[in-house]
């Protein structure tokens, strides 16, 4: 196997690993698996190995989930929503959930806990504001709840 598709595709695995992404990646749309590749790699992936890269970055994260089974580990839980897992951007359901405040792209987890506006965007009065308390608190058990064991 050429060395270059070789790291490309470990370098593709760890990353979609620690964002909960298994081999269901390859359900994504063309597109998305670009932005994935080009985020994931810090460049755009050569044309003639997306395929392939893939295909390899597929058959790693098999083996490392089987891996994870057999030392009983517990991966990173799963990705709920595999678009926002790989590139919110692209993603139909939450895409274009901006802040109210700024206007900057919200987390999957601030607009899921039913929000519209970032933590640091809810400005606490002069004695502070009980919202942002309840908000930042919210925001921190949701992220720890979202954290492997």
């Amino acid at each position: 196997m050429d060395e270059q598709l070789t790291m490309a595709a470990k370098t593709l695995a760890r990353w979609c690993y620690v964002r909960g992404v298994d081999e269901r990646v390859l359900g994504c749309g063309e597109q998305l698996l670009k932005a994935a590749a080009d985020e994931a790699l810090g460049r755009t992936a050569p044309a003639h190995l997306e395929q392939a890269l893939w295909q390899q970055t597929a058959a790693l994260l098999r083996q490392r989930r089987d891996w994870d089974r057999d030392h009983q580990v517990s991966p990173p839980t799963p990705a709920e929503c595999l678009p926002c897992a790989v590139a919110v951007d692209h993603c139909p359901t939450h895409a274009g959930q901006r802040c109210r405040a700024c206007g900057g792209q919200l987390h999957r987890i601030v607009v899921d806990e039913g929000f519209d506006t970032h933590p640091c965007c809810d400005r606490p009065g002069a004695n502070g504001s009980r919202a942002f308390l309840e908000h930042t608190a919210q925001l921190l058990g949701a992220t720890l709840l979202a954290q492997p064991a």
